[in-house]
């Protein structure tokens, strides 16, 4: 007798080996896209950094600032105050400013597509006695992000 089929066990086998090989493609697909997700983030929140900096780089000098110093930095030359602009700032100002670091469109985080960014979200602007500016602002204000803390570029002394 020539039968030339397969055997029940050798199905089952190659069924089981399937199985395996499957379950072991989505799990590292799915912890790719997550940390891919993850990145994404990141970038786009150094995205929101440089707007920042572009920002403090060529309109906070238009803004006004208090008389009361938000805290002292030690440099190297002396302690130098710092203080807080009096000046409300949102991101749509940066969004605004005169560079247009970013478009409105931008503002959109790839990690959580479906919610547009916050563009009035509050952005501290700080200035010392040397003219260095200096921004903060929470990233929860921006209700699009999934991490938390801020986006700054203010020394730790004034950080509290």
């Amino acid at each position: 007798m020539n039968n030339k089929g397969f055997t029940l066990i050798e199905l089952l086998a190659t069924i089981i080996i399937l199985g395996i090989i499957v379950g072991i493609t989505v799990t590292i697909t799915n912890t790719n896209m997550g940390n891919a997700k993850e990145k994404a983030e990141e970038v786009f929140i150094d995205t929101l950094d440089d707007a920042l900096k572009i920002y403090t780089d060529s309109d906070a000098k238009k803004l006004r600032f208090g008389t009361s110093p938000v805290c002292t930095l030690e440099k190297s030359h002396g302690n130098v105050k710092v203080y807080k602009s009096s000046t409300n700032v949102t991101f749509n100002d940066v969004i605004n400013s005169e560079y247009k670091p970013l478009d409105v469109s931008d503002i959109k985080n790839p990690n959580n597509e479906d919610v547009q960014c916050n563009i009035n979200a509050a952005v501290n602007i700080y200035r010392d006695d040397d003219y260095i500016y200096y921004y903060k602002v929470e990233k929860a204000s921006f209700n699009c992000l999934k991490t938390t803390g801020k986006i700054t570029n203010l020394p730790s002394e004034c950080n509290g």
